[in-house]
């Protein structure tokens, strides 16, 4: 049974809508109110829609010991494997990011909001992993609530930079790179709303996909904003990323965000047919996402410059393109990342009004942690949350309507930049892996965690996909480059990286 609204309560909801209520009124209403939760009672005696995990052996695992995870990359140490499966990913260990439910395996987001949190159901993407005979070994480390692509705002403390551990490794997926540097883990599912696949891929020097939007189901994984919400693959090559994708790619009925998405997915052929040179492919390098407007460094720039004539050696035709609105995007962007993740939160990480599968379980678990540890939140998550409820209680919505009315002007830019060209080309981020400082003011350490998405984040509003490889470097750090694609072509875009990769024969990740 359900609570009941008190006659005190009712006065109070009343007056937060700024209306009063005499004595006949309240007797009404709450006469009405009764009527309405008796209906609800009805549905608390339905049993869950929610569907069974899959039939797998699940040990739940343990934080791993001091020594076993210098990076800080791993969150848990698990053992899931499917009871029969035999598939695509048989014999691969797969380490997931901890938005990612795996049935019987704690999650957290990276957060004290979520400690003790255990979901009884798989996401789509751990179903489908296990099924294709995959073992997940590790919950990944992760930003707090995926807020920020610093890599340091974690409950469980910073990732660190595999090549330099002063330095962190990027996120918000920052256990999803760096853990690809140890033996144990063979590729890894992270998540993308902003750049937090991209981000940690070219921080520490590994290969990272963000799909277009909804190629991969995001059904079963904690969430910003689902209009932007993805999921991809990390890995050490790039055909670990293609199997990986192949596996967890294509339709999922609970998921509404899979415009236009085929029912199966087949880029693993396209990489394996990937030609041994460029010849004939022109790529558009962006002048802006290379321009002191986006506050590169120089340091980047010339390893980006660098990697373009390594490209042009393979034949590759490098011409350079202007996007203007790449430099616009930041309030399409953040309006949409700030009332978005903040009307997430209120509804208790579903949101409305969208046909699919919900998450039954995770609103009681956020509500409640939130109560207990909201101040044990990040600044990052702090500063979201406040501004996103003053921006709604002020404008009700209407400049994230804006954002969300200004998405098809970006996306349309992005397709007539792409036009010309087979992919565009851009740094990853625009400087290399920050220094971990927790002496850093909080509204430095904050922002820096933001502005590090200047070129990422615009292919998250727009739903293109793009992928970061790490073809270049600058005083032993890794320089990711990125290459983005007309959306649905991500086969043709893993082709184009696999070329890359074969002719310039980047070394796989390993602990340096």
């Amino acid at each position: 049974m359900i609570a009941r609204i008190s006659p005190a309560e009712l006065h109070e909801l009343a007056a937060s809508w700024r209306f009063a209520l005499t004595g006949d009124e309240e007797r009404e209403l709450l006469a009405v109110a009764e009527a309405v939760f008796q209906a609800y009672d009805q549905l608390q005696a339905q049993p869950s829609a929610q569907p069974e995990p899959v039939a797998a052996v699940r040990d739940p695992g343990r934080r791993p010991a001091e020594g076993e995870d210098p990076l800080n990359a791993i969150v848990r140490l698990c053992r899931v494997r499917a009871d029969v499966a035999d598939g695509l990913l048989s014999g691969r260990r797969v380490a997931v990011k901890d938005s990612v439910a795996v049935a019987g395996v704690p999650l957290s987001c990276g957060s004290a909001a979520l400690q003790g949190f255990v979901p009884s159901t798989d996401s789509v993407v751990a179903e489908r992993i296990l099924r294709a005979g995959g073992e997940i070994v590790a919950v990944t480390n992760m930003d707090d609530l995926a807020l920020s692509a610093g890599g340091d705002s974690s409950w469980y403390g910073p990732t660190l930079n595999p090549w330099d551990r002063g330095r962190t490794a990027g996120g918000s997926s920052s256990g999803s790179a760096a853990a690809l540097f140890y033996d144990s883990v063979d590729v890894s599912v992270g998540g993308d709303q902003g750049g937090s696949i991209r981000v940690p891929a070219s921080w520490c020097g590994v290969v990272g996909l963000k799909p277009t939007h909804g190629l991969v189901p995001y059904t079963g994984i904690a969430g910003m904003d689902q209009t932007f919400d993805h999921c991809g693959p990390l890995g050490r090559t790039v055909e670990a990323v293609a199997v990986l994708l192949q596996a967890i790619a294509g339709r999922d009925e609970g998921d509404p965000r899979q415009h236009g998405v085929p029912g199966e997915v087949d880029v693993r052929t396209a990489v394996e047919r990937a030609a041994d040179d460029l010849r004939g492919v022109r790529l558009g390098v962006v002048a802006e996402s290379l321009s002191d407007a986006i506050g590169v460094e120089q340091a980047t720039a010339d390893a980006v410059r660098g990697a373009i004539e390594r490209l042009r050696g393979l034949g590759a035709e490098p011409v350079e393109v202007s996007l203007p609105e790449h430099l616009q995007a930041g309030g399409v962007a953040f309006s949409s990342f700030v009332e978005g993740m903040t009307s997430t939160v209120e509804s208790g990480g579903n949101g409305y009004g969208w046909s699919g599968r919900y998450w039954e379980e995770l609103p009681a678990a956020l509500r409640a942690g939130i109560a207990a540890h909201a101040q044990e939140l990040s600044p990052q998550v702090k500063s979201m949350l406040v501004a996103g409820r003053f921006l709604r209680r002020r404008y009700s919505g209407a400049l994230y309507a804006k954002a969300q009315n200004l998405r098809p002007w970006l996306r349309a830019a992005y397709d007539r930049a792409l036009a010309g060209v087979d992919a565009l080309l851009l740094p990853t981020t625009p400087w290399r892996a920050h220094a971990v400082d927790p002496e850093l003011p909080v509204a430095a350490r904050v922002l820096r965690g933001w502005q590090n998405l200047a070129n990422t984040y615009p292919t998250d509003m727009t739903g293109h996909p793009a992928i970061s490889l790490p073809l270049a470097e600058a005083d032993g750090l890794p320089v990711g480059v990125m290459l983005v694609a007309p959306r649905l072509e991500d086969a043709r875009l893993l082709s184009l990286a696999a070329t890359c990769e074969r002719a310039l024969g980047w070394a796989p990740a390993r602990e340096p």
